[in-house]
């Protein structure tokens, strides 16, 4: 029996290029962490190699989850071209083992020491921490589904169909990781006194990422809709006027 390779397949990024990706984008998301935290928000320099580094390996997953699906639009190419396809599926894949160091090093780190804001004193997570990690644990389990998706011959095992379903699950787990920023340093955000030299939380930079892929999504469908609408005896959309 022949199988048909997954869409992207047939290309294969340039190691050098995969490389540049990676580390274009998690660099200045480890910079911005480290100067805003360390050097202009008095965190100790002994919370670097775990508590700084997570935070920035959280940024860039996002970053490049939200680039996944942006990538068609952004950096042009033949929509639906194999070095589309394949850059799109590289970004997505970068992304998920970025978000799975973020998960790792979350779960190493997470006590009341390091994340007091989502504790009650009895010990036990407070509403922000309980909807948090809710909205954290969901992205992750989202995220899995066009993770999986990518494994050799998931293309013909799933059917087109199923396989296009698989990956739109990304677009809920950037709709959840909104959620889950939100959830975790909206206070922060509204409180312009509070960031350290004037830069954005890490939180609020993450959650217009995400919330920028969603809403290019919502956009393109809108837009697809209004074209295939029936257009009524005068030229209009039924319900338009």
């Amino acid at each position: 029996m022949a199988f048909h390779p997954n869409p992207g397949a047939s290309f294969r990024l340039p190691p050098r290029e995969r490389v540049l990706w990676v580390l274009g984008i998690w660099l200045p998301c480890l910079a911005y962490a480290i100067v805003r935290y360390n050097v202009l928000g008095g965190v100790a320099w002994t919370h670097l190699p775990l508590y700084i580094v997570n935070k920035s390996a959280a940024l860039a997953g996002v970053v490049l989850v939200a680039l996944a699906y942006l990538v068609g639009k952004l950096f042009g190419g033949a929509h639906g071209s194999e070095r589309v396809r394949s850059k799109a599926k590289f970004l997505g894949l970068a992304g998920f083992s970025m978000i799975t160091v973020h998960v790792l090093m979350a779960m190493v780190l997470l006590s009341p020491a390091y994340f007091e804001k989502f504790y009650e004193t009895s010990g036990k997570f407070n509403l922000s921490g309980e909807m948090t990690f809710l909205c954290g644990v969901l992205a992750y389990g989202c995220l899995l589904v066009p993770a999986i998706a990518t494994l050799p011959h998931m293309y013909d095992a799933l059917g087109m169909g199923r396989w296009l379903r698989s990956q739109h699950m990304g677009y809920v787990a950037l709709g959840l990781a909104c959620g889950h920023t939100f959830s975790m340093g909206y206070k922060g955000w509204i409180d312009l006194a509070s960031w350290p030299g004037r830069m954005p939380p890490i939180t609020l930079l993450g959650f217009l990422c995400a919330l920028l892929a969603v809403a290019v999504k919502l956009g393109a469908a809108g837009v697809r809709r209004s074209k295939s609408a029936p257009l009524g005896p005068e030229g209009r959309v039924p319900g338009s006027s």
